[in-house]
């Protein structure tokens, strides 16, 4: 296929690669079955391209399918125009569908709790939920993670992203910590030098087996759809759904998989005061407006608790501001003082100890021996 020869400035991942192949042969079908007197992309008008968009439509994919589509087609007809001989692009004009967005559920602390014990009665998929835990990685960022990037005396990973090519820095927690020893015991089998071999092997070959997997941990701690339940009293036990019914589009969207452990880590760095530029350097997002808009989902209570702590005491009631300063806010503060700013740093939490209008409250952490 003349696509897969196109120059670039980095390989494509082999799942991207299946989308895109996936997309082409669906409007080449359309095509085909619509006109089979085009034979060449020279032939393609704009009238067929629109016409395959509404078919789309109405064979109710969502707005986020369609877009992306669309977006793939265009820039695949933009790259090979001059060699098809087209005169101009055939996709150019047709605009992108506005629809509902459906955000992943972050998980709480508890429920991250509840997860990492069950998780340990299946030793092959423990490690994975863990590292998704502690690092807010994608699954495959996870799972093809090498012992390079690995600095178990330093205490940090040091990785490029596969979606958006960014290093990010992450800091080895203790949780963490004890898998990557583990893992580091075993030799590895061969180069390149994966951390867990099985889980990239079984990511390569089949990833769904992978999300299974966790979903089954999750239902052991109460996350199923409805329909799911075998008995009424299993349904009692739900903590909640894990597809959600979309308005429009073909399948129910995940709210609660893998994806949901990077939701978690973002929300519950924000929440916990972590300055948004360091979230962006653990998560590899280019701009904060996609962390805040897609990573960043407060619950109603932690918002609500959240902004009350920091209004003024007029309008919530007259009571002192309670500020939620947990130990993470302040080791990430002390973390970040050098030779230039620690005058400053010193000075900003001197000022919260002696401001009496805030009553500080510390949240319980572990805190390794």
């Amino acid at each position: 296929m003349r696509w897969n020869a196109l120059p670039r400035r980095r390989p494509l991942c082999d799942s991207y690669i299946r989308q895109a192949e996936n997309w082409i042969t669906r409007f080449m079908k359309f095509v085909k079955d619509s006109n089979g007197s085009l034979r060449e992309m020279s032939q393609v008008q704009s009238m067929v391209c629109r016409s395959f968009f509404k078919s789309e439509e109405e064979r109710g994919v969502t707005a986020k399918t369609y877009n992306n589509t669309l977006i793939f087609l265009r820039a695949l007809f933009h790259a090979l125009r001059k060699e098809a001989g087209l005169a101009e692009n055939p996709f150019e004009g047709i605009p992108t569908r506005d629809g509902e967005t459906v955000f992943r559920k972050p998980f709480t602390v508890e429920e991250l709790a509840l997860m990492e014990e069950k998780a340990k009665a299946d030793p092959f998929i423990y490690p994975l939920v863990v590292t998704g835990m502690c690092t807010a990685m994608r699954r495959g960022d996870c799972c093809t993670l090498l012992r390079e990037s690995v600095d178990l005396k330093g205490g940090f990973i040091t990785v490029k992203t596969s979606k958006t090519r960014e290093y990010v820095q992450i800091p080895i927690f203790p949780l963490l910590h004890a898998v990557l020893e583990k893992a580091f015991a075993d030799p590895s089998p061969g180069s390149p030098h994966y951390v867990f071999p099985e889980l990239e092997a079984h990511y390569r070959i089949n990833p769904d087996h992978l999300t299974d997997r966790v979903r089954r941990v999750m239902r052991a701690i109460g996350f199923f759809d409805p329909e799911e339940a075998k008995t009424e009293e299993e349904k009692k036990f739900s903590r909640g759904e894990v597809r959600q019914i979309r308005k429009v589009g073909l399948r129910k969207a995940s709210v609660r998989d893998f994806h949901s452990f990077r939701v978690t880590g973002v929300t519950l760095a924000l929440n916990a005061g972590v300055p948004l530029e360091i979230v962006q350097k653990v998560t590899g997002h280019r701009t904060a407006s996609i962390v805040m808009k897609h990573y960043f989902q407060p619950g109603r209570e932690d918002f609500r608790r959240t902004l009350a702590g920091r209004m003024p005491a007029l309008l919530v009631g007259g009571e002192p501001k309670v500020v939620a300063r947990g130990l993470t806010e302040v080791r990430a503060k002390l973390e970040t003082m050098c030779e230039e700013n620690w005058p400053k740093i010193r000075d900003e939490l001197l000022a919260r100890l002696s401001d009496n209008r805030e009553v500080v409250v510390v949240e319980a952490e572990a805190i390794p021996a």
